[in-house]
C-alpha cells in the first residue's frame, strides 16, 4: 500500500503510535498512557489514542494518512468493534479506513511471523495467550482481565507484591513496596491499593523481578508462580512446530520471568519480538 500509514499498539499501561511511509520506514512515533477500553471510559481511551497519534504525526495533516490499524488490548470487551473503529476515525481526524483488531495480531507480526500463523503470549499489564491462523485469532487462553484472570501479569505481580509486603513486612520486597507506595504500614498499603485504578498495581511488578534477582524468598516465589501460570497458558494454546512469540513487558522484558519462560518452553522454541508492535501494526495495514 502506498502513502503514509498509522499503526497503534494500545495496551493497559501505554499506547504507542507509529507512522510509516509507503515502504514501511518509520517517519514518526508517539506515546501516551494506556488505552484499554475494558472497564474504563471509552471516550478516555479515544482521547489517549489521539494523543499518541498527534505526536506521531507531528506537523503532518491526518488527512494524508492512507490507512490505520489499531491493535487494542481489551478488544473482546467492545460491544461493536466496527462502531468503535468509526469513533477512532473521527477522534483521530482521519479520512482513511481504520481497523481495530486484538493486540495479539500485531504482536505476532512483531515477532517476524509474516503469514500470521502461530501463537503469541502477551504478558504486560494483563496476560493472554492466543493462537492465530492467517492473522485471525483461533484459540485463546487467559485475557479475562484483572478481576477474573490475568495470571502471571504485571497486575498479578503487583497485587502479589502488596500482599507479600503486608504479610511479610521484614523482607526486601516489602521494603521496596513501602518505598514505592510511600506507605509505612500495612494499613497505608491497603489504602494505597484501593485509592486508584486496579491496573496501576502493575507498576509494582519490576520490584518483584529486582527483589527476586537479589534472592528475596517472597519475590522468588512470585516469579516462579507467575512463570508457571504463563507457561500453562502457552501449553494449553500453542501448536508444536508453529512460531511462538513472547510479548509484553513481563514475558519479553529482561528479567527472571522471561528467562524461566525461555527455558521452560524451550521445546516450543519461543522467540522475542524483532520490532515493536506499533510498527508491525502500521506495516499490517491492508493485510488480512
Amino acid at each position: 500500500m502506498s502513502g503514509m500509514r498509522l499503526g497503534l499498539d494500545a495496551g493497559g499501561t501505554r499506547t504507542r503510535a507509529v507512522l510509516v511511509d509507503g515502504v514501511g520506514e518509520v517517519l514518526g512515533r508517539g506515546t501516551a498512557a494506556g488505552a484499554n477500553p475494558a472497564g474504563s471510559d471509552p471516550d478516555a481511551a479515544l482521547a489517549t489514542l489521539a494523543t499518541a497519534v498527534t505526536a506521531a504525526l507531528a506537523t503532518r495533516d491526518p488527512a494524508t494518512v492512507t490507512g490505520c490499524l489499531i491493535g487494542l488490548a481489551g478488544h473482546r470487551s467492545l460491544p461493536d468493534p466496527a462502531e468503535f473503529a468509526d469513533r477512532c476515525r473521527a477522534a483521530l481526524q482521519l479520512r482513511c479506513p481504520v481497523r481495530v483488531v486484538p493486540d495479539v495480531v500485531p504482536a505476532l507480526a512483531a515477532g517476524g511471523v509474516p503469514d500470521g500463523t502461530g501463537t503469541v503470549l502477551i504478558a504486560g499489564t494483563g496476560s493472554i495467550c492466543v493462537r492465530l491462523a492467517g492473522h485471525r485469532p483461533r484459540t485463546q487462553r487467559g485475557g479475562l482481565g484483572w478481576l477474573l484472570g490475568d495470571e502471571g501479569s504485571g497486575f498479578w505481580l503487583g497485587r502479589g507484591a502488596l500482599r507479600a509486603a503486608i504479610e511479610y513486612p521484614a523482607g526486601a520486597l516489602a521494603a521496596a513496596v513501602r518505598r514505592e507506595c510511600a506507605a509505612d504500614s500495612p494499613r497505608e498499603l491497603v489504602r494505597w491499593a484501593y485509592a486508584g485504578p486496579p491496573r496501576r498495581l502493575a507498576a509494582l511488578a519490576p520490584l518483584v523481578s529486582a527483589a527476586a534477582l537479589d534472592g528475596d524468598p517472597a519475590a522468588v516465589a512470585l516469579v516462579e508462580t507467575a512463570a508457571g501460570e504463563l507457561a500453562a497458558l502457552v501449553r494449553a494454546t500453542a501448536v508444536c512446530g508453529e512460531p511462538l512469540i513472547l510479548a509484553g513487558s513481563v514475558a519479553a522484558g529482561p528479567g527472571p520471568i522471561r528467562e524461566r519462560l525461555l527455558g521452560g518452553l524451550a521445546d516450543l522454541a519461543p522467540r522475542l519480538p524483532v520490532i515493536d508492535a506499533a510498527t508491525a501494526a502500521a506495516r499490517l495495514v491492508g493485510v488480512g
